[in-house]
């Protein structure tokens, strides 16, 4: 019989974090969708930034779909991104840091399965926030008329998953090679970040479109699918490379010595010479 205890420790250690997020997206969904009616005619006459109208596509900001999309689907990814950070640096590196890794370890447990129960967590509680938000939706539509459906809104906060999982893979990869938890939380911020305006200069300046395919955030599509649909290969494509630094933090984990008592200062010389071991397979 399967224990789960990794399981059932992560979820606890993450349910305020959990709530609090999910409270967020339910909160900003209710405003948002009870604004909607004081902008729905004065935006019918307005003109979007350059960047956020490509960032958008062929919506217009004057439909409660581009709406929706303008203010709710494209920067609530960035809020999910956090708390993929938060616990894909926490899932290693964040038991380093704090000495407790070595009780985790003292359960009949493996390194493999301590990871995926952490990375089952993960998912639990990233559908679970993402779930709140569509409760915030359902609790506002009733009463506002639009011309999306919760059925839309659903689909189109469930493809935020993807890229959640993605950067919380990075983390937990960047926290398997250093477990120094500030560095890497610093580089996947940071990598977030590049990516995310890389996407937004490319969508705007015509010369650097081709940028935009080397972004996650270009296959996220930022609410895209409340009115194009889903585009499954982009799906498959962020789930694909967020299960291959999965892989990749399994095997720089299990390949490891473990830094007990909290002693993690690694530089980032020392993570570079870490990554450049383990593809050397030294």
């Amino acid at each position: 019989m399967l224990r789960l205890s990794v399981l059932r420790k992560s979820l606890r250690d993450q349910k305020w974090q959990v709530l609090g997020f999910g409270l967020a997206l339910a909160v900003m969904a209710i405003l948002d969708v009870f604004i909607w009616p004081a902008y729905r005619d004065p935006l019918q006459n307005f003109e979007l930034p350059p960047a956020l109208q490509a960032f958008l596509g062929e919506l217009s900001i004057a439909t409660s779909a581009g709406f929706l999309s303008a203010e709710y689907f494209s920067w609530i990814p960035i809020l999910l991104i956090v708390y993929a950070v938060i616990q894909g640096t926490g899932a290693i590196a964040g038991e380093e840091s704090s000495g407790t890794i070595d009780l985790l370890l003292a359960q009949p447990v493996s390194r493999r399965l301590m990871v995926i129960e952490k990375t089952v967590a993960v998912c639990f509680g990233s559908a679970v926030i993402v779930a709140m938000g569509c409760v915030g939706f359902a609790i506002a539509m009733p009463f506002v008329d639009m011309d999306t459906s919760l059925a839309d809104v659903t689909i189109a906060s469930a493809n935020m998953l993807p890229i959640t999982l993605l950067f919380f893979a990075i983390s937990l990869w960047l926290g398997a090679v250093a477990p120094s938890r500030g560095l890497a939380s610093g580089v996947v911020i940071g990598l977030a970040t590049a990516f995310y305006f890389m996407n937004l200069v490319a969508n705007a300046v015509r010369s650097l479109d081709g940028l935009k395919y080397a972004t996650p955030f270009y296959y996220y599509g930022a609410g895209l699918s409340l009115v194009e649909g889903v585009v499954w290969w982009h799906i498959g494509a962020l789930l694909g490379i967020a299960l291959l630094f999965v892989a990749a933090a399994l095997r720089s984990f299990e390949s490891r010595d473990i830094t007990t008592g909290g002693a993690t200062d690694v530089g980032f010389g020392g993570v570079l010479r870490r990554i450049v071991a383990r593809g050397s397979g030294a």
